[in-house]
């Protein structure tokens, strides 16, 4: 817990200072070309642990454990539905949310992260997976939420 409580704190000042910095147009851009790699990164972890699946089901429950691993014990998910076809997923409890509030940050350092890490995360697992992040705290919704979905 210690030590991802020490990842999410470090996640959260180098978003908050990249923003600071170079913007939100350059933040954008740096999590679009990073986020889906960690994303791909992370499958291999997974496959660590004996957590493998291609479907949206496996995909919604490998996830939010690896972020989970990572973030720690604070993160909390709810799988709403889950079929191999389709799966949606909310995160009721988030490390870098909560200490976006302690900090009274309104700024958005996470939402594109977290969309195009799952994404990544997703087409590793198969290209043929879908994530797309409907929901997102820092934008105004009470939880975050994934849906995945497994095209034909």
């Amino acid at each position: 817990s210690t030590a991802a409580g020490g990842l999410v704190l470090w996640q959260f000042i180098f978003f908050k200072r990249f923003l600071d910095t170079e913007g939100r147009e350059k933040l954008l851009e740096y999590t679009m070309k990073s986020s889906p790699a960690v994303g791909v990164r992370s499958k291999g972890f997974a496959e660590r642990f004996g957590l493998t699946g291609n479907d949206a089901k496996s995909a919604a429950a490998i996830i939010p454990a690896m972020i989970t691993v990572f973030w720690g014990p604070q993160q909390k998910y709810e799988i709403e539905e889950a079929t191999a076809e389709k799966a949606r997923v909310k995160c009721l409890e988030c490390g870098m949310w909560n200490l976006m509030q302690a900090q009274k940050i309104t700024d958005d350092l996470c939402s594109a992260h977290s969309r195009y890490y799952w994404e990544g995360f997703v087409k590793a697992m198969n290209p043929k997976l879908i994530s797309t992040l409907v929901q997102a705290r820092p934008r105004g919704d009470s939880v975050c939420e994934w849906v995945i979905e497994l095209k034909a």
